[in-house]
């Protein structure tokens, strides 16, 4: 399969860069593959799981925070809010940011930003899903 570089970025470091066959990722409006040869695209990532496939077929993922995608003719960029390795992630602090943002969506009070909360939780919900895809 054919391969094209990845580079994934964060506001403190370079996670990611090096060729790639194919990566998954959760846009604004869905799910979106990219392979090489990909026409040109920008737009909003969801927090999610960045799945990856290299060109030897193995299979990695990140924990993405939201951030932005750009496919271009000499590559794709992921700048993304923050992105941890599986193996970086604290999964008890994940559980409890993810029952921190259940409880403010449950019981909303006039100081509860439901949008804020609503992020907080896919963002906890990201990284818990990388978590566990990494130790099956």
């Amino acid at each position: 399969m054919a391969e094209y570089p990845l580079t994934v970025v964060t506001p403190e470091r370079t996670v990611f860069e090096g060729p790639v066959s194919e990566i998954i990722v959760r846009g604004i409006d869905g799910e979106l593959g990219i392979l090489a040869h990909h026409i040109p695209l920008i737009t909003a990532l969801k927090p999610c799981v960045l799945r990856v496939v290299e060109g030897n077929g193995s299979r990695w993922h990140l924990a993405i925070g939201g951030g932005f995608l750009e496919v271009g003719p000499h590559g794709t960029v992921v700048l993304a809010d923050t992105a941890e390795r599986p193996e970086e992630i604290d999964v008890r602090r994940a559980e409890e940011a993810r029952q921190r943002a259940l409880g403010r969506l449950e019981k909303p009070g006039p100081d509860v930003d439901v949008e804020r909360a609503k992020a907080a939780l896919a963002r906890a919900e990201a990284r818990l899903q990388a978590a566990a895809e990494h130790r099956d």
